[in-house]
């Protein structure tokens, strides 16, 4: 006899593809059902089968999509591929023969082979090492354990799917809507609906933010750089589905729908697996789960509306504050501790825009974000993108922006890792195609970041509007509303400054406001180019001319400070020397050294970076602890 194999029709609209209704069809004598999906390791652990694995301990997870019974030296006209091969070993009549069936069944896509004992009392270590070398997972079956059992196990695990495969996304509806086992209920949490996809039915997905936050999803979740690749991958992506690779993994990517809608502030679906070889049956698995993550998303905004209006209504009496006021105001420090917000932590606030990058100006202004779609909405989505990468901050809008307060303790090293990652989407000049919008162009994501120091004592007030206590130096620890109305000022102004910077990521830590670089920063590229080039100039083409280092050494006298004698030990020059090519630079330049006002524009112009770099659209270099675009 050839074999039995049991194969699966393809499953659409409640019928087979041979038109037939859904239920249970027979070939050679089994039921067959469409998408088994059974894992190996239910059949390896199954204790009735009582099977043994010899081959691909760590393999255990695959599944399989039927199983087929041989005797065949060669079967590979009756394989499909995904199945598991069940076998007496009557093939085998040399130790030879071994590597030519493995070699047969690994090429047609067999998932495992399971070998009987009756034929030789135990499996060959012949085909155990055949195995081995071709990566295929191989069981041994008990002499008393027939085939038609292993048959019925791997169809009894699909019988509870008594309509095939539609009853898998009805299950899962199911658990979402809180209908269990016919009966009303309380829907369970996504991150259960999301285990039972994977356990059950074999199809493993995960829910991330745009901020790369995993929200819920099955176990051996993809860890926090593959998340923020994938979430890369989804802000960039100019359709959904698609199908990304990271760290060597396929996963598929579908959108979770909700408001707002902008990605920026949505979730997505990862799922294992590239989408492109799926069958209907698992892409209707997947698009079922995105929709029970629409769900869930939907009662987590819902549920997010009172503690935002509080939150805006709090940020909102801090920043109205008149000058004078009480500066611990008892009333609206307990709006902010009723928000979330504990006394006795340092803080650090944040100030976020979004929106179409412009010219420079668009974005300056803190009442007007730019002009394009979703306009409205754009405070909105900062708020949601601040929610998402901050660790229980207080959020709100203010205007067109989002700000918030967060307690201290790697913050600022969280910002700029998700900074840095959504630099990977949007970048400070690449744009991107927003697939919900259609409209393609830059973005611009703008950040300004203060830290407030835990030092109420500077206000001779308690900490947080309630007991003050002592910390380092003699100050007591904690926050003042006025010393809160100070950090968000100061974020909303870097935030100003780092919407000048241009579209893409831009960060902005107010400490670094005033440093000289971020100034030049600001500045139009043009009109760095032509100081610049008026200034230095003369000086470089001079140099070119004559083999001199005049750029050189105006550098090195002016990090002197304009010390003759230092400067000249630096450039292990006589001090005649140095002043004769400082004369030099004078005529050529017609700028006196002398003067501290031309002493400061050639230091200006010495920071700006060479015309080959500003051709290339770059900004002058980033300056330490200010800004931080990336």
């Amino acid at each position: 006899m050839a074999g039995a194999t049991i194969t699966f029709a393809r499953w659409a609209d409640g019928r087979w593809a041979d038109g037939r209704r859904a239920g249970c069809r027979w070939r050679h004598g089994f039921a067959v059902w469409r998408r088994c999906a059974v894992l190996l390791r239910a059949l390896a652990e199954a204790p009735d089968l009582r099977l043994r694995v010899l081959v691909g301990e760590d393999a255990l997870d695959r599944t399989i999509d039927g199983v087929y019974t041989t005797d065949l030296l060669d079967p590979r006209r009756y394989l499909t591929g995904g199945e598991i091969v069940l076998t007496g070993l009557m093939w085998r009549r040399a130790p030879a023969d071994s590597e030519a069936f493995v070699a047969t069944l690994t090429a047609a896509g067999v998932m495992a082979l399971a070998a009987g004992d009756a034929a030789f009392g135990l499996v060959p270590d012949d085909l155990v090492d055949a195995c081995r070398r071709h990566g295929l997972p191989l069981f041994e079956v008990p002499v008393d354990v027939s085939f038609a059992a292993i048959t019925e196990k791997v169809l009894a695990a699909r019988l509870t799917q008594s309509s095939g495969p539609g009853s898998a996304v009805a299950r899962l509806r199911a658990l979402a809507g809180g209908q269990v086992l016919g009966g009303a209920g309380a829907a369970v949490g996504l991150a259960a609906v999301l285990d039972v996809a994977a356990s059950e039915f074999g199809v493993a997905g995960w829910v991330i933010s745009a901020a790369g936050r995993l929200v819920a999803g099955a176990p051996a979740a993809p860890g926090r750089p593959a998340r923020a690749a994938l979430a890369a991958a989804w802000l960039g992506a100019a359709a959904l589905p698609v199908t990304v690779v990271t760290d060597g993994m396929p996963y598929s990517l579908f959108g979770v729908t909700g408001e707002p809608a902008h990605r920026l502030a949505g979730w997505f679906l990862a799922v294992a697996g590239d989408q492109a070889g799926w069958d209907a049956d698992r892409r209707a698995i997947a698009a079922e789960l995105a929709a029970a993550a629409a769900g869930y998303r939907a009662r987590h905004e819902e549920a997010r509306r009172a503690v935002r209006a509080a939150a805006d209504d709090a940020l909102a009496r801090v920043l109205g504050r008149p000058a004078g006021g009480d500066p611990g105001d008892p009333q609206i420090a307990a709006a902010l501790r009723r928000c979330g917000l504990a006394p006795g932590l340092p803080l650090i606030a944040v100030a976020m825009t979004v929106g179409p990058a412009g010219p420079r100006s668009a974005q300056a202004d803190g009442n007007s974000p730019g002009v394009g779609p979703y306009e409205p909405a754009w405070p909105q989505v900062a708020r949601v993108l601040l929610e998402e990468m901050l660790p229980a901050p207080v959020a709100g809008v203010s205007g067109c922006e989002a700000v918030a307060l967060v307690p201290g303790g790697g913050v600022l090293d969280r910002i700029e890792s998700v900074t840095g990652a959504l630099a990977g989407a949007y970048g400070p000049v690449a744009g991107m195609a927003d697939a919900v919008t259609a409209a393609r162009g830059t973005l611009g994501l703008a950040f300004g970041v203060s830290v407030l120091s835990g030092q109420a004592g500077e206000e001779g007030t308690q900490a947080g509007g309630g007991e003050a206590g002592h910390g380092a130096g003699g100050y007591a620890a904690g926050w003042t509303v006025a010393g809160i109305g100070r950090a968000l000022a100061r974020a909303r102004q870097a935030r100003q400054v780092a919407a000048l910077l241009g579209g893409g990521v831009r960060v902005v830590d107010a400490a670094g406001l005033g440093s000289v670089e971020l100034l030049l920063a600001t500045a139009p590229a043009e009109a760095r180019r032509a100081f610049r080039a008026s200034l230095l100039s003369p000086l470089l083409d001079y140099d070119a001319d004559h083999g001199t280092e005049l750029v050189r050494t105006l550098r090195v006298f002016l990090d002197c400070s304009g010390s003759w004698t230092k400067a000249a030990e630096a450039m292990f020059v006589h001090v005649n020397s140095l002043r004769y090519r400082m004369r030099r630079v004078e005529e050529l330049t017609g700028r006196d050294l002398g003067s501290l006002a031309d002493q400061a524009a050639l230091l200006l112009a010495l920071r700006l970076p060479g015309p080959a770099v500003l051709a290339r659209g770059s900004d002058p270099p980033e300056p330490p602890g200010g800004q931080r675009s990336p």
